[in-house]
């Protein structure tokens, strides 16, 4: 798996479990939602910065769309 990969995996499990979520909804709602995309975007700057900021991004995202 590629380092970009694993980093994904991290950001699923980590909303996951700020938002007590399943990782199933978690993925469903990436998919739904095109979350992917901003987390392949916003790798190189995610990947440095505290968890929480990635939280906040995709929660922001998210706010725009439902």
């Amino acid at each position: 798996m590629t380092a970009e990969g694993r980093f994904l995996v991290f950001v699923v499990e980590y909303y996951r479990n700020k938002k007590k979520l399943s990782g199933g909804e978690v993925v469903a709602l990436f998919d739904r939602h095109n979350i992917w995309e901003l987390a392949r975007k916003s790798y190189f700057l995610w990947h440095i910065e505290s968890p929480e900021h990635f939280v906040m991004e995709i929660d922001n995202e998210l706010e725009k769309v439902i």
